[in-house]
């Protein structure tokens, strides 16, 4: 494994990034967030208003979850880079792009309570 991390440098710095997004929105998170007793407001839309409520768990959950497609999307990819070049950064572009979007959700909810 460590082979294939040194060898597919680009991508796995990628995945490195990912990662650090993730993580960094849970701990910015658990910092602003993780004192609080009550009910947090997890979805809001101009349309409807508030949509979903919930507590810190499920901020946590959804942290985790980051963190674990995160992990499972690298082990992937670097089997994929070793097929196509082209496949595995696709897998690695998509995956950041989707951990950027993780860490733009934790900001806004952030920002809202």
């Amino acid at each position: 494994m460590f082979k294939k991390i040194s060898k597919y440098k680009i991508t796995s710095g990628i995945f490195a990034l990912s990662f650090i997004f993730v993580a960094g929105a849970m701990a910015w998170a658990y910092a602003a967030l993780g004192k609080t007793s009550g009910l947090l407001i997890l979805h809001f839309n101009n349309a409807v208003g508030i949509n979903q409520i919930g507590g810190f768990r499920e901020l946590v959950g959804a942290g985790v979850t980051g963190i674990v497609l995160v992990a499972v999307n690298f082990a992937i990819a670097l089997e994929l880079e070793r097929r196509d070049w082209f496949l595995g950064k696709l897998l690695a572009a998509a995956t950041l792009l989707l951990s950027v979007f993780l860490f733009i959700g934790f900001a806004a909810i952030i920002s809202v309570n």
